[in-house]
């Protein structure tokens, strides 16, 4: 009934995109593309009405997954100087077809004109020029991580270089430079590197651990990554780094402040079932030349339960989806979000 209706004013148009909309929300891309596009070849549409209908067009396209086709219609908008939609919301959806495409010099760009018609609208808020930053920050990281792979460090140099004029702040940035300098295996500067961005972030000590630790084993400096994450841990108690210092403590010995630290955590802090297990091990551990049989061999049980308790749990989770995942990840796999994956 739509399709054939003969004439379409102001209302008439806000309907038919109303409707397209509704579809593409409810994953009949189809009919919204039929909708859009018959709204678009009638020849009576004001400026206002077809730029509308392009943009959900674009979307659509998106939706269905036909990102060149996307691409061409918001590429198509952005250079008419549209003035009835807004011009962030343009490259916003260019920067994400460019995401999914891993285009990260297009994404790059189209992040900047984001930021620049932000600004243009009086959308200046640190928080969103914070927001560009870091992802144009995060598609140089890939772009370096690329050529390092590669081993084409010059690039890899330059790549650095932008992204800390960009958000010298990010700790995907100073990961990134320490794994640069484990690739040249300068091992105290990735140690520092590796530190810095820990405690930044303690969350990225679970995908970095074993990295820090070689770096550490290899410079002679384990006895510093210990005091360094004791340090790390009374400011920012996290299970992350409570775990992280048990397996230290495990792999090049304990002492007393973390026979401390254990009791003091296991009596006041909420942990997670993973750090309850990782203590109860510790601790079963050093009673191993106690004539405690009976306490010995009740903490070798809690252990075991526990650890088939962990079997098969995922270690991850989006705290803005909820998508679990067993490995970190920069950007989740479910909604695209940067940074939002955090510890079981």
């Amino acid at each position: 009934m739509f399709l054939n209706y003969p004439d379409i004013d102001e209302y008439t148009a806000e309907t038919f995109h109303l409707l397209g909309n509704l579809f593409r929300d409810r994953g009949e891309v189809d009919r919204a593309l039929s909708v859009h596009q018959n709204v678009i070849a009638r020849s009576n549409l004001n400026a206002k009405q077809k730029q509308k209908a392009m943009f959900a067009l674009g979307q659509d396209f998106f939706a269905a997954g036909m990102l060149d086709r996307a691409e061409s219609v918001f590429q198509e908008l952005l250079e008419s100087n549209t003035k009835w939609i807004s011009k962030a919301a343009i490259c916003e959806s260019l920067r994400t077809i460019y995401e999914q495409t891993q285009e990260w010099q297009k994404a790059i760009e189209a992040t900047q004109c984001t930021k620049k018609s932000l600004k243009k609208d009086g959308v200046d808020k640190s928080d969103n020029t914070k927001k560009q930053d870091s992802l144009i920050t995060h598609y140089y990281c890939e772009l370096a991580d690329e050529s390092l792979q590669k081993g084409n460090l010059h690039e890899v140099d330059g790549f650095i270089e932008k992204a800390k004029k960009t958000y010298k702040q990010s700790t995907r940035l100073m990961s990134l430079q320490g794994d640069i300098a484990y690739h040249q295996k300068d091992y105290k500067v990735s140690l520092s590197y590796y530190l810095k961005a820990i405690k930044e972030d303690s969350r990225l000590l679970s995908m970095l651990f074993n990295k820090t630790d070689e770096s550490a084993s290899h410079s002679d400096n384990t006895q510093y990554l210990q005091n360094e994450l004791l340090k790390t841990y009374q400011k920012n108690p996290d299970n992350n780094v409570f775990e992280a210092i048990l397996q230290l403590a495990e792999k090049y010995g304990s002492n007393e402040k973390i026979d401390t630290l254990v009791d003091e955590v296991l009596v006041n802090k909420k942990l997670t079932i993973k750090s309850i297990f990782k203590a109860s091990g510790y601790i079963k551990d050093k009673s191993k030349n106690l004539n405690h049989s009976e306490r010995s061999l009740g903490l070798i049980k809690v252990n075991q339960s526990l650890g088939k308790h962990l079997q098969g749990v995922p270690s991850f989770r989006c705290e803005h989806c909820g998508y679990k995942m067993h490995d970190y990840l920069w950007r989740c796999p479910a909604c695209n979000h940067w940074d939002t994956v955090d510890q079981a």
